[in-house]
């Protein structure tokens, strides 16, 4: 049985008009520390665009659209989504706060984490296959598709007995049809 923590932890991090990182809090550092990716503390990526770090086009134009309305309306939007790794579910809170001249806020809060067994197919080093072979997963909700369902990465992994090969496939970011049903019925 997976433990529930409760944690409160908020990455913080602002883009500019052109969508160009331009701040970010103390947690961001911790958070990219954390999860191996010391790559992307602060200093190494301060003015780059929001959009080199999302490769998928749905997740791509999920947030062009998101954008675009906190900055016509000039209201705050708040939804979740997860930021999973190998051995943690993190169930999160996104707000996107406009800020004067074109700048937009994201705060990105941790509400709960459970903890699991490892999932090398969530581990940034794993050795991939080279095959071509690609699973889908949610870039929302973590899912990954299997035929015409999505499930969690555990569940997807017996289902398609990804362990009796001895490398993995790679991951392709998408969204599933519920996620994106989701966001798209966000209030204007």
């Amino acid at each position: 049985m997976p433990s529930v923590t409760a944690t409160g932890n908020e990455v913080v991090y602002q883009i500019d008009h052109d969508n160009r990182l331009i701040g970010f809090n103390s947690e961001w550092d911790a958070f990219a520390v954390t999860n191996d990716s010391p790559h992307l503390v602060h200093g190494n990526i301060i003015g780059q665009l929001l959009w080199d770090f999302i490769q998928d086009p749905e997740t791509h134009h999920l947030h062009q659209t998101l954008l675009q309305r906190v900055r016509q309306q000039q209201r705050p939007i708040i939804l979740p989504f997860r930021c999973d790794s190998a051995t943690l579910r993190r169930f999160m809170q996104m707000e996107i706060l406009p800020l004067p001249k074109g700048t937009v806020e994201y705060r990105c809060l941790t509400q709960r984490t459970e903890t699991r067994e490892a999932v090398s197919l969530l581990e940034p080093n794993a050795k991939r296959s080279d095959q071509g072979q690609l699973l889908r997963m949610c870039s929302w909700c973590k899912k990954i598709a299997v035929n015409d369902d999505w499930m969690e990465v555990e569940d997807a992994i017996r289902q398609l007995q990804l362990f009796a090969s001895a490398t993995l496939p790679g991951i392709s970011h998408t969204m599933c049809d519920a996620c994106l049903h989701k966001l798209s019925m966000e209030p204007d």
